[in-house]
């Protein structure tokens, strides 16, 4: 990597500075040339016809150290002009920093500049500059439709006829826009951690950690409309210091394979049943989809979810459980027609 050093302050070697831009090409000799680049600067045509690449940071995810707590990860990602024309209605590339607990705008000097003392670099993440404009990039759905068909469970004493769901067929396949009913459950895997300021006020050391432990979808249309085509339990092998089972209905044995008599999957399995459903471009309905998705970790368009929390809610207005807007609109049916 000729020419290409990562910059060290010759007082204190703990500070390490990442470049922002590089160049790449293959010399006359057939070796890889990788050379530093004043950022911004493009390419000469005959730098091109030589095929030299530009490649510029765009995430750097330092550990950031913390003897208490055992240290936590955070982001800095370059986000590019498209966004901002978009919200904003100007042309612009930002940094900016995205942790637990917020995300706010950064310096790029921040995002490349390290002090090992306390900020250690874990990833940084460079990309090639104009690579959209000679390649297509669409996204292509790389998970096949089998997915959704029959698959066995995990558990050994899960039985058909403890079965609560029916599989999609191959002629039940969705479409984009088709309406799907999703609900998920979770589980604790780790309590929170906090501690009480003199002021009496809480300050969260740890955040509890949930995982997904159930994920039901129901068909929103067709023949067998309302009727579930999953229903999976996730199995997990991690312990599990609280089941919420009052709220989640999950409970000991539920997820574990050798006693469960659910129909236990892995939750990669699941993940790409769902993943598929996305792609595809169906719509979810549910209630609290926004925080369920963000566990699980998954990314939805808003445009493919409905969720009743902000269907049903006004300015100003507390949030309306799910349970009160059943009552409401299930058990009194004349009162459906506010919907519309």
């Amino acid at each position: 990597m000729e020419g290409f050093t990562f910059d060290t302050r010759a007082e204190d070697l703990r500070h390490v500075w990442i470049p922002l831009t590089f160049k790449m090409s293959i010399s006359k000799s057939q070796g890889l040339e990788i050379s530093s680049w004043p950022e911004g600067e493009e390419l000469s045509a005959a730098e091109e016809e030589e095929g030299a690449s530009i490649y510029d940071l765009v995430v750097t995810v330092p550990h950031i150290l913390d003897a208490r707590t055992g240290g936590n990860l955070v982001a800095h990602i370059k986000v590019g002009e498209t966004y901002h024309q978009r919200k904003e209605g100007v042309t612009h590339q930002q940094w900016y920093l995205f942790n637990d607990f917020l995300i706010e705008p950064i310096d790029k000097t921040e995002a490349a500049q390290f002090d090992v003392s306390w900020k250690v670099p874990g990833l940084l993440y460079y990309a090639r500059r104009n690579y959209h404009t000679k390649y297509d990039l669409r996204i292509k759905n790389p998970i096949d439709a089998s997915v959704l068909l029959t698959e066995a469970s995990l558990a050994r004493k899960q039985r058909k006829s403890h079965a609560t769901f029916i599989p999609l067929m191959v002629s039940e396949m969705p479409q984009a826009g088709d309406l799907m009913g999703l609900d998920a459950e979770f589980v604790t895997l780790n309590q929170e951690e906090a501690e009480l300021r003199s002021d009496g006020t809480k300050s969260t050391i740890k955040p509890s950690q949930m995982s997904v432990a159930r994920i039901t979808c129901v068909r929103g249309q067709g023949a067998n409309e309302g009727v579930p085509f999953i229903d999976d339990y996730i199995s997990t092998q991690e312990q599990v210091v609280d089941y919420l089972t009052q709220y989640s209905g999950i409970k000991p044995g539920d997820l574990d394979a050798k006693i469960s008599s659910k129909h236990l999957t892995t939750l990669k399995s699941t993940y790409l049943k769902l993943r598929f459903l996305i792609d595809t471009g169906v719509r979810f309905v549910g209630h609290g989809l926004q925080k369920d998705f963000r566990v699980i970790n998954l990314l939805v368009l808003k445009d493919q979810v409905v969720d009743t929390v902000y269907l049903f809610h006004l300015p100003r207005k507390r949030m309306i459980s799910l349970r009160f807007l059943a009552w409401y609109f299930l058990e009194n049916p004349h009162r459906l027609q506010v919907i519309g």
